[in-house]
């Protein structure tokens, strides 16, 4: 048995018993990690009772190999993040970047994975009103992109012909990526032109276009995306509670 101090975000938790929970966090050292946390409910050891969903501080956790559930020893929180649980927006936001990471994080450290979830909470947090669904966009989307699912925008899926700059495409969903001009679209697919494409370079990068057009559009192409590429076609409930598209998209952003 070895004791590992690190960085830690809760991403769940449930009761175990009167007294104990079973949480589930990401760190920064061991990756995604299910720790047994003894008398939390109680708060009878100092520290672990603080820990809600989203927080984040330093966990000390004995790790024994070959077993599914860890042991926790204490939890000092360092950022509650409670303004994200007093925001069923902002709580959508972080709960679908919490699924993305449960469901493709896996046991290995990753702290380029650990750093932009930590980031994009902070950022999601501290949003405007009217910026909230940015933040959930840039935040979503960069999990995608380190969990290694972006979508391909530089070249045709089809023929594999670089794109131009100025080139009007479609969102082929089932193949990951853009049609170019010059290729039969799917059906269904919707149009994806070089503003739309460009804006999406930049959510995967993390961060929010300085003028986010059709985010309702963007919202459904990224449900659309992780339910087929990453949730093996479960949609997140989450997204419901963002602003929702005008129409049903299975593509893109249209037209722009």
């Amino acid at each position: 048995m070895v004791t590992v101090t690190t960085p830690a975000v809760l991403l769940r938790a449930h009761a175990y018993s009167e007294s104990s929970r079973v949480l589930r966090f990401y760190t920064r050292e061991l990756g995604l990690v299910g720790v047994m946390a003894l008398g939390a409910r109680r708060g009878a050891s100092k520290g672990r009772g603080a820990a809600g969903t989203f927080g984040e501080g330093t966990a000390v956790v004995a790790v024994r190999e070959n077993r599914e559930l860890q042991s926790l020893r204490e939890f000092s929180p360092a950022k509650t993040r409670f303004g994200l649980a007093a925001d069923v927006r902002r709580l959508a936001g972080a709960s679908i970047a919490g699924e993305l990471v449960l469901g493709h994080a896996g046991q290995e450290p990753h702290p380029e994975l650990y750093d932009a979830l930590s980031a994009g909470l902070d950022r999601l947090e501290d949003a405007s009103p009217g910026g909230v669904v940015g933040e959930v966009l840039a935040l979503g989307w960069r999990m995608v992109h380190i969990l290694g699912f972006a979508p391909e925008l530089s070249a045709c899926m089809s023929c594999g012909r670089l794109l131009e700059e100025d080139d009007m495409g479609r969102f082929d969903l089932a193949g990951g990526g853009i049609r170019g001009p010059g290729c039969g679209a799917v059906e269904g697919a919707r149009r994806i032109g070089p503003l739309a494409r460009a804006q999406l370079r930049t959510l995967l990068l993390g961060e929010v276009p300085g003028n986010l057009l059709k985010p309702g559009a963007h919202l459904a192409l990224l449900d659309d995306f992780t339910a087929y590429h990453m949730l093996g076609g479960r949609r997140l409930g989450s997204f419901r509670f963002l602003e929702p598209p005008a129409s049903p998209v299975s593509g893109a952003p249209e037209g722009t």
